[in-house]
């Protein structure tokens, strides 16, 4: 199975039936992909910028869908199904799922907490600074949906926006006095799979992202 075949079939067994893919590179390939889905309403947006641009603005691109409860995650995460189902117990208004580690990379999309809340996000955060990483997972309810829709509408008027990673629109929350709450999956792997190696290591142990069999998958097959 693909990363974006695995994320649908997770997904689905959560219970989660309408899904939004943001595309820019490979639309081709992935509108092939999604024709084979079943069981769920999956609408692609096309990024006409991601050639020169960041997430934020794939982000921006989708933010017309943003009119209900709902999870937003990075294409290429590999999780438990486990994971989504102990962020969708969250009911604060936006809430991050993260894990702690033993040490942090200057790669890693960091976290600083204060009396249980994100009070920072990013990769530009000191890792001596860091309490925790985000796993590129974040759920949004009620207010918390119009306010990243707004949020969205200011920050992408800086012109920096076209570069940054979506976490930044999450400090732009913050830093309006905003709480952001963040949840703990340590028990269940989450991982990006950002290079080769990372898609090798994923492939030898796909089946730690995996509560039930998965046809292809649970032999540790990924494309």
């Amino acid at each position: 199975m693909s990363l974006l075949e695995r994320q649908l079939y997770h997904l689905r067994t959560a219970d989660i039936r309408q899904v939004v893919v943001v595309c820019g590179f490979g639309i081709d390939r992935v509108r092939a992909a999604l024709k084979q889905t079943a069981d769920q309403e999956v609408k692609l947006l096309y990024n006409p910028f991601y050639a020169v641009s960041d997430n934020l603005i794939s982000l921006w691109v989708a933010r017309s869908e943003m009119n209900e409860d709902f999870i937003l995650l990075n294409g290429d995460n590999i999780f438990h199904p486990h994971s989504v189902r102990t962020l969708t117990k969250q009911r604060a208004a936006c809430t991050v799922l993260a894990a702690r580690k033993q040490t942090y990379l200057p790669d890693d999309m960091k976290i600083r907490l204060r009396d249980g809340n994100v009070s920072h996000i990013g990769k530009a955060l000191a890792c001596e600074e860091a309490d925790a990483e985000s796993l590129g997972m974040l759920l949004f309810r009620s207010s918390g949906v119009r306010i990243l829709r707004e949020a969205l509408e200011d920050i992408v008027l800086d012109e920096n926006a076209i570069n940054s990673h979506f976490p930044a629109v999450i400090q732009h929350i913050i830093n309006r006095g905003l709480p952001i709450n963040c949840c703990f999956a340590e028990e269940f792997p989450c991982s990006d799979v950002d290079t080769p190696a990372d898609l090798e290591r994923v492939r030898q142990n796909a089946h730690l992202y995996t509560a039930a069999p998965l046809g292809a998958a649970q032999s540790g097959e990924i494309n």
